[in-house]
């Protein structure tokens, strides 16, 4: 798989390790523009010498970024937009799945710090880019939900559970999170239909971690994702159906679609196509994001 992507500009959040690294590599080795948006400034840097080291003429940049505050993601697409007029790709890779955390967390806005991170501040960073990727048309925007949504069939979005208030794990909120990814997804699709900007999902799936983000694990757990991985794609195999995504020709106006690796359309729940919820989580959404 390989394709000339001179020119193109992508930004790639949680481009520091795992799938989202191994995303820019990729996309910087076929020439493509890499803005690496990053919440660790000493991992962001190392992952960024990585991505420069196969770059193929394209620029690489690092941006930081803390999905979790708002003011941090307005800072990093001001400071995006103050050296770029141009936004080809943006693939929101970032999440936040941390075992260690027990209750909610509640970030500077007033949120709980999962629902923020893995929905919120994706929903203010793709707004406070949509004119430069309408000007830069035909453009796309990739979202990721999880193969995990498979064991929450009848999953909807708990509008009075949004920061935690009725019950909390980290599990359910991750999940929870996902959920509105995708209904985000299939909404903003539609209302973009006729600009030119196309929006898909990737659900990833058993993807092995290393052993440095397991480190704060119990042992019990660290047993089943050592079993896990002996089943598990290679971040680098995972990257693959992002880089499809983002840049293969015959995908220019595939909108609205929910994707596995390699490549495979799949469904979500029946509850992620309902259209009234899809436009109630919309309005909900924007009161949440701060002005």
């Amino acid at each position: 798989m390989n394709y000339n992507l001179t020119n193109k500009t992508i930004i790639v959040t949680g481009a520091n390790s795992g799938i989202g690294k191994a995303a820019s590599m990729q996309l910087a080795g076929m020439g493509a523009n890499v803005v690496m948006m990053c919440r660790s400034k000493e991992r962001g840097e190392q992952a960024l010498q990585d991505v420069r080291s196969v770059a193929k003429g394209g620029n690489v940049k690092l941006i930081l970024v803390d999905m979790a505050e708002q003011t941090s993601v307005r800072n990093a697409v001001s400071q995006f937009l103050s050296g770029h007029s141009q936004l080809d790709v943006l693939i929101h890779n970032a999440a936040n799945f941390d075992h260690r955390q027990t209750k909610p967390v509640m970030t500077a806005d007033g949120l709980e710090n999962v629902f923020a991170t893995n929905h919120v501040s994706i929903f203010l960073m793709t707004h406070l880019l949509l004119d430069t990727l309408k000007k830069s048309a035909p453009s796309r925007i990739i979202t990721v939900a999880s193969k995990g949504l498979m064991t929450y069939p009848f999953l909807n979005i708990e509008f009075d559970n949004l920061v935690g208030e009725k019950k909390f794990s980290m599990q359910h909120a991750y999940y929870h999170a996902k959920q509105a990814q995708v209904m985000y997804t299939f909404d903003l699709a539609e209302r973009l239909k006729g600009t030119g900007m196309t929006v898909n999902c990737v659900r990833v799936g058993n993807v092995a971690v290393p052993d440095t983000r397991l480190d704060h694990l119990p042992k019990w757990l660290l047993k089943i994702y050592h079993a896990k991985r002996k089943f598990a794609l290679t971040p680098e195999k995972m990257a693959e159906t992002y880089v499809w995504l983002a840049a293969d020709p015959s995908l220019q106006n595939v909108t609205g679609g929910y994707w596995d690796a390699p490549n495979m359309p799949v469904k979500a729940n029946k509850n992620a196509y309902n259209r009234a919820t899809q436009q109630r989580l919309w309005d909900v959404t924007e009161q949440l994001v701060t002005e």
